[in-house]
């Protein structure tokens, strides 16, 4: 019995380690997000994120996307913004250079940023202009299109998000990356997963940890040596 418990002291800083009382903690939960055609992709309520924006795959998800917003807004008055890329062939799609987002959602309407070939804007090669233009799509397959499906492609999600995607809140010792954009749950309902709160242990919690982990395995050792000293080896023949 004695050998059990100086074993238990010896791995007293493994049991703190496992039960985390001396570390950080990080609360995870979730928000509700959902897509229809008459308000576009917003948040259901008014969940407590310091930031609100849908996907970071959503140019302008957020007014407070200033930039993107006024560009994109001035791109939907203007219908098209020449560029210097020429086709030639103005009747097929194109997808030109790197792309920082797949849609752009603008007063609670959701488009798709693309280009188009200006046959008014022929070179003497006989060459194409490309224009930006934003074409109009459905909200709900853009927040399909952009949201991780959690029961497909788990891998691309920490456990504990999972978790708080599934179950409401989750905690973890260590913070995680997070998803910039909505994870899909069961097929039909989507959340974005948020930091809620970082707590530190109390004095109390440190206290004990740090005891543990450091009186635990001289106590250990003292208790080991202890109990190896009465130990009798006895010769008794054959």
């Amino acid at each position: 019995m004695l050998a059990l418990f100086a074993l238990v002291l010896l791995l007293s800083p493994v049991w703190v380690a496992v039960a985390n009382i001396s570390e950080t903690t990080y609360t995870y939960e979730r928000a509700e997000i959902v897509g229809n055609e008459d308000s576009g992709i917003t948040y259901e309520g008014d969940p407590p994120l310091e930031d609100k924006y849908i996907s970071a795959d959503i140019g302008c998800s957020v007014p407070q996307d200033t930039r993107v917003c006024a560009f994109e807004r001035y791109l939907l008055w203007n219908e098209t913004i020449p560029t210097e890329t020429y086709t030639n062939n103005p009747a097929a799609p194109f997808d030109v250079g790197i792309n920082r987002y797949q849609y752009v959602q603008i007063n609670g309407s959701v488009y798709d940023p693309g280009y188009v070939g200006n046959r008014s804007a022929q070179r003497d090669d006989g060459l194409y202009r490309l224009d930006l233009a934003l074409e109009p799509t459905s909200a709900t397959d853009a927040l399909r299109q952009v949201s991780i499906d959690v029961s497909t492609e788990s891998d691309d999600v920490p456990p504990v998000a999972i978790q708080a995607a599934r179950q409401g809140s989750a905690t973890s010792d260590q913070e995680v990356k997070i998803p910039q954009t909505p994870l899909l749950v069961d097929g039909d309902t989507y959340y974005r997963v948020y930091l809620a709160s970082q707590n530190e242990p109390g004095q109390m919690e440190s206290v004990l940890g740090s005891g543990l982990s450091i009186a635990g395995p001289l106590v250990g050792l003292y208790v080991g040596f202890r109990l190896f000293g009465r130990i009798e080896i006895r010769y008794v023949g054959e």
